[in-house]
């Protein structure tokens, strides 16, 4: 096999040939990590003769693995399904499988799921008659995995619930997640013949993506490479972005002082970006103190139009802005799956989301749901309708236990059943099962009731913002979400929800309404909304990907938008505590998001947001400063590139009610209602009554 600046250049070369002693590679973004990772191993077994079962290569997806696989394959066939590939869950599934009896559990122990956990913890704090009436067992669970991650410490209230869950699943022969992980360590720690036979099995150990791993990850790799010492890692402290999950960056540090002896290379050719996109990242990463310096570059030039900037006056402009832009490239020759829209935190993709089904353009949520089907959107929306309608069987089910009230799914069934065989109210069917429940259960049920009651009766009296504070207050809903692992994110995706009812109110054709009737009507176009966006998924075909930076680290697209770029949306006030760690994080998820682009980004943001039911302005971006200097501006990069406001709404005829209008998919239709950014209109082919930001690309005048 040859190695030649055809296939690789000079330090990739470097990094592939130097097999012998720890090795650490910093492998910048698009700098070939996955083909210098895949020739090394390819190198090692052709040309060193190195029996392919004594490498193992550590990944930290499935995806990647297979990846991996594939790419060997190509390079030296079939020997190379001798390489242990796989993830570290993977790898040290496989090791249980084999040593899991030195800690009195069977080799047939079942791994279990979130799912199945659940059931495990609540089963075992049962048996052990412990109490957690004030904490979620998704609150609990949540606590034990950051515990086993390392991640944190037990306080008291803890250490029973996880003795007992730990006990249970001992018990039951039972592993979870995590477990995988630390009883692997456990056993090289407590038992090392049985470490130095995997030492002397895998004689090179090899880690993708090294700044992402955790405490104990790094431990079991260095563990099984102690003998040896031909331990190769490789990553990206630039891109190290999880340590909401307990990657820790300052592996890096360790692996050095582990290993001083360990060579460093660095890849910094980029085969993805133009110069001019590298240039703006890399003076923004160049503000982080804690890396390795390093400046990306690339054979591709680029032009100063790569890079477009854009302040909208609000989010309404700046996302009918992005979806014109989309519209324009698609119709240059872009393809829509070549495009995406990144922002830091799901809940600045209700906007975007909106736009697009409005402009007629097929979009997909990479990694997550879209806003209206997250879970406490829906929870909530529920809570309205049944308020709405206090009949509605589907959402009585949804809202009865949300949060947790007691009620059983027998009850639940019993009273849906005395509904259906009486023809009767739900609330008499309420009253009706009372004989027949425990004492405990009347009163929740009564007390549910009596809720809904007295909310029905509050709907019409204040505005429609107010109303939802009280609702949530009143149903303790956020109770529900305390515990849940991903609290933050769903705490602000429910008060995202207040400014959609703040722009429900504020509607002019909405005037004179009841609040309860603003409601209906708005339920029904959210219900056509959805419903046009799902046909055109189900229809397959290319969509725009609607993407967080986290779930979009390690792909790439041709055309990149990075959104909402204000200070404390991004960086986001609520990661944000006290000292450097936290701002160089969320710089370096600015990073990652700026570089996924290939020929185009366009960064934006918005002088005033609706956000959380409350209209914020907030300064430009310390990031868009950043990746901004004087040097830039210089070169005429934004300015030439930067829509005023006041200049594309002058470039655009406005519509306003009366208006003849056609929609390249409904055809043709009068402006009923309009205010300065929604217009309805009424069209003709099927009497549809729909509502559109104004001034977006798929309506014009007639």
């Amino acid at each position: 096999m040859i190695l030649n600046n055809t296939v690789l250049n000079d330090n990739q070369i470097k990094a592939v040939e130097d097999i012998v002693g720890p090795v650490m590679v910093f492998a910048g973004a698009g700098s070939g990590k996955t083909r210098t990772l895949t020739y090394r191993i390819a190198h090692m077994i052709a040309n060193h003769g190195i029996a392919p079962h004594k490498i193992l290569a550590i990944t930290f997806t499935n995806k990647a693995t297979k990846e991996m696989i594939d790419r060997l394959n190509t390079l030296i066939g079939p020997v190379s399904k001798s390489v242990n590939i796989s993830t570290f869950h993977s790898l040290c599934a496989r090791i249980l499988r084999s040593e899991i009896g030195v800690l009195g559990y069977s080799r047939r122990f079942d791994i279990i799921d979130e799912e199945d956990q659940l059931k495990a913890l609540k089963e075992a704090l049962k048996e052990a008659n412990t109490d957690i009436r004030q904490f979620s067992a998704k609150g609990i669970l949540s606590k034990i995995g950051r515990y086993k991650n390392g991640m944190e410490e037990l306080v008291d209230f803890f250490k029973k619930p996880y003795q007992a869950y730990q006990d249970y699943l001992k018990r039951n022969n039972l592993v979870d997640f995590d477990d995988l992980l630390v009883l692997a360590h456990e056993i090289f720690e407590n038992h090392p013949t049985i470490l130095e036979k995997y030492q002397t099995y895998f004689q090179y150990v090899l880690v993708d993506e090294f700044q992402d791993t955790n405490d104990i990850q790094y431990e079991i790799a260095k563990m099984i490479a102690k003998k040896h010492k031909n331990l190769f890692v490789v990553g990206d402290d630039d891109q190290s972005i999880y340590g909401f999950r307990g990657a820790n960056i300052a592996n890096i540090d360790h692996f050095r002082k582990d290993f001083p002896e360990a060579r460093v290379y660095v890849l910094d050719q980029n085969y993805r970006s133009s110069q001019v996109i590298l240039d703006g990242c890399n003076r923004l990463i160049g503000n982080n103190k804690n890396r390795e310096p390093k400046n990306l570059w690339s054979k591709t030039q680029g032009s100063q139009s790569d890079i477009t900037f854009f302040q909208g006056y609000d989010h309404y402009e700046e996302a009918n802005f992005v979806a014109s832009k989309i519209r324009d490239y698609f119709r240059n020759g872009f393809q829509y799956d070549e495009i995406a829209v990144l922002y830091r935190s799901n809940v600045i993709s209700r906007n975007f989301e909106l736009a697009l089904i409005q402009a007629g353009i097929p979009y997909k949520i990479y990694g997550g749901y879209s806003y209206l089907k997250r879970k406490e959107v829906k929870d909530a929306l529920a809570y309205l309708k049944f308020i709405l309608d206090p009949n509605n069987l589907i959402h009585f089910q949804r809202i009865i236990n949300a949060p947790s009230r007691g009620i059983g799914e027998k009850t639940v069934s019993r009273i849906v059943e005395i509904v259906n065989m009486n023809d009767c109210s739900l609330f008499e069917a309420i009253n009706r099962i009372q004989g027949e429940v425990s004492k405990s259960k009347q009163i929740a049920l009564t007390n549910f009731c009596q809720l809904i009651e007295s909310l029905k009766s509050q709907i019409d009296r204040m505005t429609l913002e107010d109303f939802f504070d009280e609702m949530i207050e009143k149903s303790d809903y956020l109770s529900a979400l305390d515990q849940e692992e991903n609290k933050d994110d769903r705490i602000q995706n429910l008060a995202e929800l207040k400014s959609v009812l703040v722009e429900i109110d504020a509607l002019p054709m909405n005037d004179g309404l009841l609040n309860s009737e603003k409601l209906q009507k708005a339920f029904d176009e959210i219900i056509l909304s959805e419903s046009v966006q799902d046909e055109k998924q189900r229809e397959g075909g290319k969509s725009v990907t609607l993407s967080t930076i986290h779930s979009a680290k390690g792909l790439e697209f041709h055309i990149v938008f990075v959104v909402a770029l204000e200070d404390e949306i991004f960086p986001n006030r609520f990661r944000i505590n006290e000292g450097d760690a936290d701002i160089e994080e969320e710089r370096r998820i600015a990073y990652v998001a700026t570089t996924r682009a290939k020929e185009k980004l366009i960064l934006t943001n918005a002088k005033s947001r609706l956000i959380y039911g409350k209209t914020m302005r907030h300064r430009q971006s310390q990031f868009l400063v950043e990746f901004v200097t004087d040097a830039f501006k210089k070169a005429h990069i934004v300015q030439e590139n930067l829509v005023k406001p006041s200049e594309e709404s002058s470039n655009a005829i406005p519509i306003k009610t009366g208006d003849r209008v056609i929609h390249k998919d409904f055809g043709e239709g009068i402006v009923i209602a309009s205010d300065k950014f929604i217009v309805q209109i009424l069209f003709n082919r099927d009497s549809s009554l729909r509502k559109f930001l104004a001034n977006h690309s798929s309506i014009r005048k007639m």
